[in-house]
């Protein structure tokens, strides 16, 4: 074999691995974060979710975390209160913040993110999922959320929750998006 084809047979070789090595990378990078471990509860529609690896944990620095807002829901804010159909109040962002977390702790969670969309709050929006169900349709449906933004796919949830009178659609409450504005109950 010639010096030639040596050198020829060599980059080809070098030139697959590199490609295989960033094929590998970008496909590390773009795969959704299914590590239930790696995302913590902030509020009912809100996660933070912690990088596997990043180059601050090389230097003993705790990485930053990601904040991530459920796609097309609105669910109570953590301080919250609804009342219930006897007029007696109950903390309903607080439930919507547990059962939030319970669907994460469940197993079998996972987000996938939109990197193009970010909120006010530097939050991106992310789908997620827990055992296979769409976690924002969850609360939707059990009364907790609400469909929100461009959130379409969720009002039929909506509708259900309310004709079945199901979480906050049992009694009376004020919608997050004016609680946040300074509604009271």
């Amino acid at each position: 074999m010639t010096p030639a084809r040596r050198r020829l047979l060599a980059t080809g070789a070098v030139t697959l691995a590199v490609l295989l090595v960033a094929a590998w990378g970008v496909a590390h990078w773009l795969a959704p974060a299914n590590d239930p471990d790696r995302y913590s509860v902030v509020d009912g529609d809100t996660l933070a979710w912690r990088p596997p690896q990043c180059f601050l944990s090389r230097l003993g620095i705790a990485c930053i975390s990601q904040r991530l807002r459920l796609y097309g829901v609105d669910a109570f804010e953590s301080k919250q209160t609804c009342r219930n159909a006897r007029g007696e109040v109950w903390p309903c962002g607080a439930v919507a913040t547990r059962r939030l977390h319970e669907l994460v702790e469940s197993g079998e969670f996972g987000c996938h993110v939109d990197h193009e969309f970010i909120d006010r709050h530097a939050r991106e929006f992310a789908v997620c999922t827990a055992h296979g169900r769409d976690v924002g349709a969850v609360l939707v449906r059990e009364g907790l959320a609400f469909a929100y933004g461009r959130g379409a796919q969720y009002l039929r949830f909506e509708a259900e929750a309310k004709a079945e009178r199901r979480g906050a659609w049992a009694g009376t409450f004020v919608r997050p998006q004016y609680f946040r504005e300074g509604a009271d109950q």
